[in-house]
């Protein structure tokens, strides 16, 4: 009877639906200490604890950027207010 070869369905299922690079990382053994206590309390592993920390972070700063697009959209417009207030005069 054959083994192995193509089967549908079969073998361990991708975590992600992107290509996924391996890395190698070095932290402080301390760093790494909350990593894994971060990994364990949420039931992931290093690499996926990695991945959801950078989520959040990413998450945090998005309001930040877009304070600053709005503050250099406002810059503009006053600018160009300006502008037209001189033309118009």
């Amino acid at each position: 009877m054959p083994r192995g070869g193509f089967r549908e369905g079969a073998g361990r299922k991708k975590e992600y639906t992107e290509p996924v690079r391996k890395i190698l990382l070095g932290l402080p053994e301390s760093v790494l200490q909350e990593l894994d206590q971060y990994a364990d309390q949420r039931n992931l592993s290093r690499p996926k604890a990695i991945a959801a920390l950078l989520k959040q972070i990413n998450r945090l700063e998005e309001p930040a950027r877009q304070k600053t697009q709005h503050k250099v959209v406002l810059q503009e417009l006053k600018s160009l207010r300006e502008k037209l207030k001189k033309s118009s005069d």
